[in-house]
């Protein structure tokens, strides 16, 4: 009962969305791969954001890190790359209170115009939001493998990777969840 009255709300989603460019999806705690967890009604399913991207959308939607574990929480942020294999990922945390992230399912062209919107929106509320990596700290444009080091004398590194989508990618070892992304253009210009 509880599926056929979910698949009728995904179906209505889908008619009602036709024709956007993102997809903006709010469940409480992300996506799962089981119809059967408990507060299943809680989480969005994987099948659901395919379909979206399969029809040629991109998809956000909104997770809650909540009680997982670090592993859990990688897991999480890139549950989509096993059904979506050549999507790209984008993440942004917003940091005060507790820890809620929206996790972007882009479509490679559309990749660059999103990320360049996010890093934008990022850099200006670096505050209170920043940009999540996953993947043993890559992100979703993937690394040139180009970068360097730098430790300050209280002992706290930065690390700053080029990174193919055009932006230079910074990361403190005294804040591991955060990582600052700028253009590479703006990054040069800032060191005049």
């Amino acid at each position: 009962m509880i599926k056929k009255t979910r698949l009728n709300w995904h179906k209505k989603g889908l008619e009602v969305c036709s024709g956007v460019d993102l997809v903006f999806m709010d469940p409480d705690n992300g996506a799962t791969e089981s119809q059967t967890a408990k507060n299943s009604s809680k989480y969005c399913l994987p099948e659901e954001i395919v379909d979206y991207y399969n029809r040629g959308q991109n998809v956000v939607y909104y997770c809650q890190k909540a009680r997982r574990t670090y592993e859990q929480w990688e897991e999480a942020k890139g549950l989509m790359n096993k059904y979506l294999p050549d999507c790209k990922i984008f993440v942004i945390t917003y940091h005060k209170g507790t820890q809620r992230s929206y996790i972007f399912v882009l479509h490679k062209e559309d990749y660059r115009r999103y990320a360049t919107l996010m890093t934008k929106f990022c850099r200006k509320w670096n505050r209170i939001f920043s940009e999540e990596s996953f993947g043993n700290g890559k992100i979703s444009g993937g690394s040139t493998g180009e970068k360097f080091h730098v430790v300050n004398s209280r002992g706290v590194e930065l690390t700053i990777e080029e990174m193919e989508d055009g932006t230079v990618r910074m990361k403190r070892s005294d804040l591991p969840n955060q990582t600052t992304s700028i253009s590479i253009d703006y990054f040069m210009d800032r060191l005049k």
